[in-house]
């Protein structure tokens, strides 16, 4: 698992640090990573990234994309999805 965040890399460093390696987190200012995964969206002329989760198997390939700013409450249907792959 990698979490991405539109933060600038001195944030998410300590955002890292306060996570305690739990899993990586990286940062995409630009979006790039956001928007080759079509999480991103526009809000009060700003473009952010989506709230969700992107589930690609050992191949590579996409399996799911998700928005879904709750997520963590839906943790169980996440891992379904995984042990379906």
């Amino acid at each position: 698992m990698v979490a991405i965040s539109v933060d600038a890399p001195i944030d998410v460093q300590k955002a890292n640090q306060l996570l305690g390696g739990a899993f990586p987190l990286l940062s995409d200012p630009e979006l790039r990573v956001i928007s080759a995964y079509q999480m991103r969206h526009a809000m009060g002329g700003l473009t952010v990234g989506n709230m969700g989760y992107v589930i690609i198997d050992g191949r590579g390939v996409v399996r799911e994309v998700v928005v879904d700013p709750v997520f963590g409450w839906h943790a169980d249907a996440i891992l379904q999805s995984l042990k379906s792959l």
